[in-house]
């Protein structure tokens, strides 16, 4: 029988993101900077990365070129200790679950309607034996939704309390923009990423986010200046 933990205790946990589009749009870019507020950046990977993208998804997470298929068949992380969550699969996560679970990973996928079933295509089918896949209720999540499902199952030892609402409509000048998915109910309210609700609407990043990118990257450059001057011969 599994011991009871409390949350402190489950920090050895690792939100791993495999990146299944093409590219990287503003959306996804803004769902996966969530899901990095959401846990924090510590605990989050991305795999399956072209390498361009590899310096702005930095500021968020650890970042892998390789996929986690080809990190789990090298034994870089434990089949056994990791677990995907997937739409298909028969089982509904539980807590219990994830306190015997050290990786969880999510399709990184900005979702179609109806699903086309992607995860387990590219993910669950292939992975080695020894992993497990769960899903987390009938509905589809955005990748961040589904994330904070994780949180909250952690924070909150179960899925007791937890509220959500299926499609959210989101008002522009145009007219709306339709959500067909699930999203978590946080104080009375969807969990949309933040700044997602002004990209839909003005097709740009909110300036504040930009602002972001470009100061982390900023200060990227002169730490390496710094770094290259310290080497100089003197």
């Amino acid at each position: 029988m599994l011991s009871a933990r409390t949350k402190s205790d489950l920090v050895e946990y690792t939100v791993i993101v495999e990146h299944l589009e093409q590219e990287i749009s503003l959306w996804l870019l803004l769902e996966y900077r969530h899901v990095s507020r959401i846990h924090g950046k510590e605990r989050v990977w991305f795999t399956n990365v072209p390498r361009r993208y590899h310096k702005i998804l930095s500021l968020y997470g650890r970042v892998f070129e390789k996929s986690v298929i080809a990190l789990l068949f090298e034994r870089y992380i434990e089949p056994a200790q990791t677990i995907v969550l997937d739409p298909q699969a028969q089982q509904k996560l539980t807590f219990n679950d994830l306190i015997t679970a050290r990786y969880i990973v999510i399709g990184g996928i900005l979702g179609d309607h109806p699903p086309r079933g992607r995860t387990k295509t590219f993910i669950t089918s292939r992975a080695p034996s020894g992993v497990k896949a769960f899903n987390i209720g009938e509905g589809q999540y955005s990748i961040d939704g589904a994330a904070y499902y994780v949180k909250y199952l952690i924070e909150h030892r179960g899925e007791e309390g937890f509220e959500y609402v299926d499609g959210v409509k989101i008002e522009t000048e145009h007219g709306y923009v339709y959500l067909p998915y699930r999203y978590p109910l946080v104080n009375g309210r969807p969990l949309l990423a933040d700044g997602l609700e002004y990209y839909l609407k003005y097709r740009k990043l909110r300036e504040d986010i930009w602002r972001e990118i470009r100061e982390a990257q900023h200060r990227e450059t002169q730490d390496l200046k710094t770094s290259l001057n310290s080497q100089a011969p003197q």
